[in-house]
């Protein structure tokens, strides 16, 4: 883990539109290089990787594009550590192996980190192509914002309405 205290993991693929989202969010974030935070893009959905990723982290952030009956560009926040074996939550991703899964999987295994979160962008562009649609790159624009807050408060407790919620939902 080095001196790394929160580890934030980009799930997607670049080359289909807006599936780039959580690759595009993690690359920002090791690009500039902030401090007591861990940036990785993943394009992969091998549990095993995700396992030796958050191995040594607390507090650990997957970003990713969703299909959800929201509109385009909301954010949504689940407290995955929190939910419980059997809840399904309702979002779909175009990963090959579901990270509903892989979250089984690290709970079977005692490798699910004490805390981790889902920030998931409603989506629904995803053909071959580059780039992000302008509402998901605004949101995507949002959550660092966001990010960048809470990885300000690493080792001080978080304020209010920060990470207690088991969902969260902003379509602003």
């Amino acid at each position: 883990m080095s001196n790394q205290k929160m580890l934030v993991i980009g799930l997607g693929n670049p080359l289909r539109g807006d599936d780039g989202v959580g690759i595009w969010v993690a690359e920002h974030i090791a690009a500039a290089n902030w401090p007591g935070v861990m940036a990785v893009a993943l394009e992969s959905s091998d549990p095993t990787l995700f396992f030796s990723l958050w191995h040594g982290f607390t507090l650990v952030y997957l970003v990713d594009a969703v299909i959800a009956p929201y509109p385009v560009g909301t954010i949504l926040r689940l407290n995955l550590a929190r939910r419980r074996r059997t809840t399904r939550v309702p979002t779909a991703t175009t990963h090959i192996i579901d990270l509903w899964e892989i979250l089984e999987l690290a709970r079977t295994f005692g490798e699910l980190p004490p805390r981790l979160m889902l920030y998931g962008i409603v989506s629904d562009s995803f053909q071959f192509g580059k780039g992000l649609s302008p509402e998901v790159e605004l949101a995507a624009q949002k959550l660092l914002t966001r990010l960048w807050r809470l990885a300000q408060h690493i080792g001080r407790p978080l304020p209010p309405g920060t990470g207690s919620e088991q969902t969260w939902c902003d379509t602003g």
